[in-house]
């Protein structure tokens, strides 16, 4: 029989999806990820350099809150690189598999993206 970890050492599903959908998310658009999450000198998980910055939030929750304090801190690192600031929210069931995933992007983001739909 197997020894069961102590709930203290048991990472929640949360935690252990995020650095898989981090690279999910680095290959899909062929960026890469950030050194350290974003917690060093860039922010942001993924980046495709001249493109996109991708702030990565995985939750198991039935809602996810997104912060100003979220959306400002991306953007300004996205913008500072002539960059579109995106957050990716992947919902996940109790075991851990994505069930849904949504972006947030700034307004802006929107105005151009359709903009350019438009004319081409």
């Amino acid at each position: 029989m197997p020894l069961k970890l102590p709930k203290r050492l048991q990472l929640h599903p949360s935690r252990q999806r995020s650095k898989d959908q981090e690279i999910e998310l680095a290959s899909r658009f062929g960026g890469r990820k950030t050194a350290a999450s974003g917690a060093l000198d860039s922010k942001g998980d993924v980046r495709v350099k001249g493109v996109v910055r991708i702030e990565a939030k995985t939750t198991s929750k039935k809602s996810f809150p997104v912060t100003r304090e979220m959306i400002r801190k991306i953007e300004a690192e996205a913008m500072a690189a002539d960059e579109f600031p995106a957050l990716v929210v992947e919902f996940i069931d109790e075991k851990g598999t994505p069930e849904m995933e949504c972006c947030v992007v700034p307004k802006w983001v929107l105005d151009i993206l359709c903009e350019k739909w438009k004319t081409r």
